[in-house]
C-alpha cells in the first residue's frame, strides 16, 4: 500500500518520520515520491494560504499529475490511499479540497473526516471537535480572520462550507460507542456499515485515542481491495494508517545536526516567527527572554505601505537590506537572530489578506534564501511561512523528514548545493505551550557546541 498525503501546509508530517515531503508536483518529482522506500509521502500544496478558487486549481493540478504518474509508472501495483491532510483546529478548505480530489481521482465510496490530533489533545466526540476539552468554536482558532467558524459540530461546518452541496442528513457519524463493538469481521455490523458505503458518503469519525484509530485503520486496510475511500484528516490518522510512529531522537542528535563552518565550529541559527496567533506570541516572548536571542521585528505596517506604493523597488530594497544587515550582525556575534512579524493585526478584506500574507511570506522566504549558507539551522514558526520558505525561498523540490524534535514538531533536512544538509524545524503555529519554542531552541543550541 502507498499512502499519498496532499497537505495544506508543511506540518502534517508531525507524527511520522523518514519520508519525502514534496514541494513540487511535476511528473519527475512525483515519481520520486512513489519510488521512495517509505510507504508514505507528502505533497505540500500549501492550499491553506490560497483562496477557494486558487486552492481548487492547485488541487486539480496535483490530482491530474498524480493520475498521469499512476497510469504510466504505478499501474497494477499495490493499492493507493489518498489523504487530504488538514488542520486539527478545523481551519482550512475542509470540504472543497476532498471534494475536488473526489472529482479528479474518484469516484470514492466515502470521504472520512478525522480531524483528531491525539498528540495535541484535539479530539472528536459525538461529531463535535474539542481542543483540550474545550469546544473548538470557543477557542482562539475559531476567530481566524480567514477560516473562522461558529460551530464545533463538524457536520454543520461541512454543510456550511459546502454551501449546501451536501445534504445535512446524509452526513454520517462513527461514534465512540461503535468502536466498542467494531471488529475486522465480515459479520460485524459496523464493518458491514463501512463496507456498504457508496457514492462518496461523508462520514465523521469520533476519536479519543490511538486504540480507536488503529482499530479503524485495520478495517480500512481490510477493505482497501474492495472499496475506494478518501480521507480528510489531521496528522494522527496518517501515523495510524501507515503504521509509522513519531521517532523523537535523543537530544544530542539535534545539537549535532547543526551545520559547521570551515573551522569545524557550529554555526549560529536563525528563528523566524511568521505565525501571529496568541500562542505563537507567548512562545516568542518567552524565547526573547534569553539574552542570546536577539529580536528583529519586521514591521508589517511599513511593509504594507511599501508594497502599496508606486515605484517601490528602491524602498523595498532598503527595507530588505536593513533587515539582512541586522540579522548578519547578530550572526557574526554568535547570537540567534529572531525575525518576527509585528504582532498587530492588519484589518483587510479576505482577498487582500490572502495577497498580503502571501507577499509577506515570500519576502521572508527570500531573506532566508539569502542567509541559507550562513546559518547552522532554521526554526520556522507558522505553516504558511514555512511552506513558502521551502518552496519559493529555498526552491526545494523536496525535503527529507528526519523525525520529531518534540512531539508534534518535525525536523527536516534540505540539501544545499555543496551537499551539506540544512536542518529546518517546521513548527506549527498552534502547537505546544508557552515554553515550547524555547525548548526547541535549547535542544538545538546545546551549550557544549559553542
Amino acid at each position: 500500500m502507498k499512502i499519498v498525503v496532499i497537505d495544506d501546509d508543511p506540518t502534517g508530517s508531525q507524527t511520522v518520520n523518514n519520508c519525502l515531503l514534496l514541494l513540487k508536483w511535476d511528473y519527475s518529482t512525483l515519481v520520486k515520491g512513489f519510488e521512495c522506500e517509505s510507504n508514505l509521502f507528502f505533497i505540500l500544496a500549501n492550499t491553506r494560504s490560497l483562496s477557494e478558487n486558487d486552492a481548487k486549481l492547485t488541487i486539480k493540478e496535483i490530482c491530474n499529475n498524480l493520475k498521469e504518474v499512476i497510469a504510466y509508472e504505478y499501474s497494477k501495483k499495490e493499492e493507493i490511499i489518498f489523504v487530504s491532510r488538514g488542520d486539527s483546529t478545523l481551519r482550512g478548505h475542509n470540504f472543497l479540497e476532498p471534494n475536488t480530489i473526489n472529482n479528479c481521482l474518484g469516484p470514492f465510496d466515502a470521504t472520512f473526516h478525522i480531524p483528531a490530533f491525539i498528540e495535541g489533545k484535539r479530539l472528536t466526540v459525538n461529531g463535535c471537535h474539542f481542543v483540550d476539552k474545550i469546544p473548538v468554536d470557543q477557542t482562539i482558532f475559531a476567530e481566524d480572520k480567514i477560516f473562522g467558524y461558529k460551530t464545533s459540530n463538524i457536520k454543520n461546518l461541512l454543510f456550511q462550507q459546502s454551501k449546501s452541496q451536501i445534504n445535512l442528513d446524509d452526513i454520517q457519524n462513527i461514534k465512540l460507542s461503535d468502536f466498542e463493538i467494531l471488529e475486522v469481521d465480515e459479520k460485524n455490523i459496523i464493518f458491514q456499515k463501512l463496507k456498504n458505503l457508496k457514492n462518496n458518503t461523508h462520514v465523521i469519525v469520533d476519536i479519543e485515542n490511538y486504540s480507536q484509530l488503529n482499530k479503524f485503520s485495520l478495517v480500512i486496510n481490510k477493505l482497501s481491495k474492495q472499496k475506494r475511500f478518501l480521507f480528510r484528516t489531521a496528522a494522527s490518522f496518517i501515523s495510524s494508517i501507515s503504521d509509522i510512529k513519531s521517532n523523537p531522537q535523543e537530544d544530542i542528535f539535534f545539537s549535532n545536526v547543526i551545520r559547521k563552518n570551515n573551522e569545524n565550529k557550529f554555526l549560529p541559527g536563525l528563528v523566524v516567527v511568521g505565525s501571529f496567533i496568541e500562542l505563537s506570541t507567548l512562545q516568542l516572548k518567552n524565547l526573547l527572554k534569553i539574552s542570546r536571542c536577539e529580536p528583529i521585528e519586521l514591521d508589517v505596517f511599513e511593509f504594507f505601505r511599501i508594497i502599496s506604493s508606486e515605484n517601490n523597488q528602491d524602498k523595498m530594497k532598503l527595507f530588505r537590506n536593513k533587515l539582512l544587515l541586522e540579522i548578519r550582525s547578530n550572526l557574526n556575534k554568535g547570537k540567534t537572530p529572531v525575525l518576527f512579524t509585528s504582532r498587530k493585526f492588519m484589518s483587510l478584506d479576505c482577498s487582500e489578506q490572502f495577497n498580503f500574507y502571501n507577499s509577506l511570506a515570500l519576502f521572508i522566504a527570500n531573506l532566508v534564501a539569502d542567509l541559507k549558507n550562513e546559518i547552522g539551522y532554521l526554526i520556522s514558526k507558522g505553516g504558511i511561512t514555512t511552506n513558502v520558505i521551502l518552496s519559493n525561498g529555498l526552491k526545494a523540490d523536496y525535503v527529507y523528514l528526519e523525525g520529531q524534535i518534540i512531539t508534534g514538531i518535525s525536523l527536516v533536512t534540505y540539501k544545499l548545493r555543496n551537499d551539506e544538509k540544512l536542518p529546518i524545524v517546521t513548527f506549527p503555529g498552534n502547537i505546544g505551550t508557552q515554553d515550547t519554542l524555547l525548548k526547541v531552541w535549547s535542544l538545538l543550541e546545546n551549550k557544549n557546541n559553542f
